[in-house]
């Protein structure tokens, strides 16, 4: 699969893809990490809850305890479209938000 990184003149031109869900996935290594993740994944206050716990996590020691991450997303291609149905059977035990 090719990864689509958008050009200045990418972002000037209409998108004809259309609508689409999106699949979002963070893998992270942080040293000394406190993050809860109980409530990530089954509510949007709670996924929103753990994102801000990472976040003031990696920003301990100017970033200096944050090894390595991660950022992977479906569709990747501008053009494609994932539909529920799509997303049901590509990832079948996902929780809709």
């Amino acid at each position: 699969e090719k990864e689509y990184v958008p050009s200045a003149a990418d972002s000037k031109e209409a998108v004809s893809g259309g609508p689409t869900t999106a699949v979002v996935s963070i893998i992270i290594e942080i040293q000394g990490d406190t993050t809860k993740f109980d409530g990530a994944g089954f509510s949007i206050a709670g996924t929103k809850e753990v994102l801000s716990s990472i976040a003031s996590d990696v920003i301990v020691s100017d970033g200096e305890c944050t090894n390595a991450v991660e950022v992977f997303w479906t569709p990747s291609d501008k053009e494609e479209v994932l539909t529920k149905h799509d997303l049901l059977m590509d990832f079948p035990e996902i929780i809709d938000l």
